[in-house]
Order: structure tokens, then sequence, then C-alpha cells
């Protein structure tokens, strides 16, 4: 039998014969040589050589080794003296013809879905049922209580529900020294004195519509000067009523009542009382708003009582005569520039009518006033909030000869929350007040105070509060300025029952000489609360 004749890559006669085609190669070949032809794929030596391991080639055995010639074929595996490390054949690019069949690949996973899609929930899927409780003696499992939640504030007032009202009733009785009790530049009295507070604050929980109120009431007996007894009070209720969600009608109704000071330039005598005057009115407005524009419109009313003074000798000043009614009204334009920003002008003209026209010095006081203010309100991420304002107040009399009681305003209420333990308070006011001194039309008084509130412990609070008072009298030379300075602290040993102490330190000057005076006043008190 004749050996098949191999076809070399590089051999003259295989470079023609693949020029005309593989199988009519393999016939000119074979009959050439009159020997059998193998294709590549099916030569017994190449296919070892080439590919040992590919199952697509026939499992023929040759039926001889040329060793030589099979280690000189280009992709077989060199010999080496040791067993590892064997390089993986090549694949010979001779097998690259056109008709060769090729290698069968892996099959790709199944496809399946995803196990929350619609087509992979079945029909008639049942879920798991829980265990079935055991059937041997377990012990109870005891839930773990929930952690509770911290109070921000302990130790204050939760108040008295009545309806659909919150009441925060007060009763407060102190026990303290004054070192000048009626206030006088020379021969200054102290005197021990027992001071009662009563009030109560409250706060509506409505859907709609609001209600809040704040009164409070104080009387001070002094124990070796009983003719400086006096009683203190104010009060304010508000009531907003909901008509519309653009439009609200504001009700409020406002009161205080305090004393006149003898030897102060309104009550220069010595009297055996001091007498009272009492301030009470009202507003009524209604607030509408046109998308970020805000329009306010309020009448207002006011009346000032003053009470007949005593001296020692029985004769009574009638300081009646100096009652007088207010009549005004004001309007108010702001627009909301951002959520915490709201600037605003407002305008107020009012009246001023007296019980009697003209006083006993014969000055007619009846007046006229128009007020002029421009500032804005804030609440700047819960840190700063208030309303800050200035503007101009002028005030023309019926009797020529007083001239015309005008100046600037500043107006301001402020609050400054600079970290949760610590609280500061800015306020400011002007008012145009009446008096009763012979050429002089009124005076301007101007108020500012700052406050400090910081908490050292929960039920430990310490403030520290410095006032500054300007009265400025125009028609004649007087200016007097009232500096105050207060410490107090507040210990609360429970929701309801607190202790208080304070020192305030007060001092007058004035532009008239020997008027001026110091005082202190040292104070402590315990506070029942609600």
């Amino acid at each position: 039998m004749k050996a098949p004749i191999r076809i070399m890559r590089n051999s003259p006669r295989t470079l023609v014969y693949s020029a005309m085609g593989p199988m009519l190669a393999l016939a000119l070949a074979s009959s050439a040589s009159g020997q059998e032809v193998f294709p590549p794929e099916r030569d017994p030596t190449l296919r070892e050589a080439i590919e040992p391991n590919d199952p697509t080639l026939p499992r023929e055995r040759p039926t001889y080794r040329d060793t030589e010639a099979q280690e000189d074929l280009p992709g077989r595996p060199q010999r080496s003296n040791t067993n590892f490390a064997t390089p993986r054949p090549l694949s010979d690019p001779r097998l690259n013809y056109p008709g060769r069949r090729k290698q069968a690949k892996k099959p790709l996973p199944r496809v399946e879905p995803y196990t929350s899609a619609p087509s992979a929930v079945r029909q008639d899927y049942v879920p798991p049922q829980n265990p079935p409780p055991p059937t041997y003696a377990q012990p109870a499992q005891i839930p773990r209580p929930s952690r509770p939640k911290l109070d921000e504030t302990p130790y204050a007032p939760l108040g008295v529900q009545i309806g659909s009202l919150r009441l925060f009733p007060f009763v407060e009785n102190s026990l303290g020294f004054d070192t000048n009790v009626n206030r006088l530049p020379i021969l200054a009295r102290g005197s021990t004195f027992d001071r009662l507070d009563a009030g109560f604050r409250a706060q509506s929980n409505w859907s709609v519509h609001e209600l809040t109120a704040d009164v409070t009431g104080a009387y001070t007996k002094f124990f070796s000067m009983p003719d400086a007894d006096r009683p203190e009070g104010a009060g304010k209720i508000n009531l907003r009523l909901d008509a519309t969600r653009e439009t609200k009608v504001n009700l409020e109704l406002r009161g205080s009542l305090t004393t006149q000071r003898p030897g102060s330039p309104e009550f220069n005598v010595v009297a055996t009382s001091r007498p009272a005057i009492l301030s009470y009115g009202a507003t009524a407005g209604v607030t509408h708003a046109i998308g970020r524009l805000e329009t306010t419109v309020s009448a207002l009313y006011d009346r000032t009582a003053y009470q007949d003074g005593h001296l020692s000798n029985g004769t009574v000043v009638p300081l009646s005569q100096n009652n007088f009614n207010q009549f005004g009204l004001r309007g108010r334009i702001g627009y909301e520039l951002t959520p915490g920003v709201k600037p605003f002008v407002e305008v107020t003209a009012d009246a001023r009518e007296r019980d009697v026209a003209v006083d006993a010095a014969g000055f007619s006081r009846n007046s006229t006033g128009l007020t002029l203010r421009g500032g804005s309100s804030f609440e700047l991420t819960r840190t700063l909030t208030g309303e800050i304002s200035g503007g101009m107040v002028s005030r023309k009399y019926a009797d020529a000869r007083l001239p015309e009681l005008r100046g600037p305003t500043i107006d301001a209420s402020l609050i400054w929350t600079a970290s949760p333990l610590t609280t500061v308070t800015l306020r400011a006011a002007t008012v145009a007040n009446e008096t009763t001194i012979p050429n002089a039309s009124g005076y301007i008084s101007r108020r500012a105070s700052v406050e400090v509130n910081h908490a050292l412990l929960r039920n430990l609070t310490v403030s520290g509060i410095a006032q500054w008072q300007r009265d400025q009298y125009q028609g004649v030379a007087l200016s007097q300025d009232i500096f105050t300075g207060t410490m107090e602290a507040e210990y609360a040993l429970t929701r309801s029952i607190v202790v208080k102490g304070s020192f305030t330190h007060e001092r007058l000057k004035s532009s008239v000489p020997g008027s001026d005076y110091t005082a202190n006043v040292y104070l402590l008190g315990l506070r029942l609360q609600r």
C-alpha cells in the first residue's frame, strides 16, 4: 500500500494547487502522483500536530508517525525536559479554509425572568404559611418598652384646658426692700415691701380663627410708708377672625394701670398718695392679601383718665381735667419679598380731644397727629424674628402758642435665638405724650431695652436687662434720662413652683438741677403657676 502524500504548506506544488481551489488541487495532486491525498483536516499526521484535542476532526490513526516532520509543524508544542508548563497549541492558519466546519460553542444559559416580573408570578403559587406553634411550653416574650421622647421644656407650665382654650394662670408673692421709695433726690427713705402679682395667659386651639390673651396685675404695699402703696397692671386680648383665605378681621382690647410719682414734672407736689392713671382702648381692622401684597386698614380708640391728687393739707389737685380721648385711623401696606422678609409702609392719623378744652394754665390742648413709619418684619429660619421700623411723628395743637411736637421715631421688637440655651430680645418704642407744663406742647419718650436670657440648667435661668429712656420736652428746656439695670434668676422646683430673685438699679438724670435720684430694689419671691 502506498503511503499517502502530505501536502506541505510551503511546497511549490501546494501553492499552485491552492490557487486552483481546494477540491481541484486535491484531484490534480492525486492523479499526478497516483497516491491518495488527504485534505489538511483529515491528515492523520497533522491532526494531532495542529489541534490534538479538536473533537471535530476525524479520529483515524496514522499508519506511521514522522516525528521529525511533526516537530517542524507550526503551532506544534516543542518538547521539553520537564512535564509541566506545556504551552497551549496555537491554531493553525491552514485550517481557516472556506467550507471548513466551525467548532460547536457552549450554549448560553436559559433566560429566566426576574422574580418580581409579572410573567414570573405563577397563578397557582401559594405563599408559605407561618410555621405551626410549638407543642412544648415556652417562656412569655416581654416586649421592650420604647424609649420616651425627651421633653424640651420639662419645667414649663402645662396650663388648664377650658373648652377649646388653654389657660395659664399664675400667682406670685414677693418680699423686698426699696432704698428710695418715692424717688426723691434728697431725704430718700427706704422701706421693706410686699408685692402680690397675679395674671393669666390664654391661647385658643381652634382650626380657624385665633384668640390670645395676656393679663397681669400687681399691688405693692410698703410697711413703713403706706402713702407710697400703688397698683400696677397691663392687659391685651387679640382675636383674629378668618373670613376667607385672603381676608382676616383683627380685633384688640388693651388696657394699662399705673401711678404718678410725686416730684415728677407732671405732678411736682407732695401728696398723701399716688394718683392713678388708667388707659384703655380698642382696635378693629381688616387685612386682605392679594398674592404677596397685604393691605390692612384699622380704626383705633383710646382713652386716658387721671385720678385727682390729694395734698397733706386736704387740697385736691384736679388732674381729672386732663382726661382725653383719641380717635385714629391706620393704613398699612406690606409686600412679602421672601417667606421671611416682609417690608411695609404704615400711616396713622389721629385726633385727641380733652374733656376740658382749656387746662388750668389757659392752654387749649386739643391736637391732631400724623405718624409715618417704614420697616420690615423678619422671620429668618426661626433664629431672628420680629419687626423693626423708623419714621416721623408730628402733632399740631389748637393753641397757636404751643409749638408743633415732632421728631423721628424708632420702633423695634426683635428676638434672636443665639443658641438653644440663649435668647436675646431687643425692644424700642417712641411715643408722643401729653403734658400739663405751661408753654410745653408735650414730650417725646424714646425707650430702648436689651434682655439676655440664658438657661444654666433645665430649671435654672438667669437674665440680664438693660433699659434706657429719654423724655424730651418741646417748648421748654427740660429733658431727663432714666437708666435701669436688672439681674434676675428663676429656679423651678417643679412645673408649678418657681423661686425668683432679682436686683434692680435705677438712676435718673435730669436737666433741672437737684432732680437726680438713685434707687436700688431687692426682691425675693415664690411663684405658683399652672
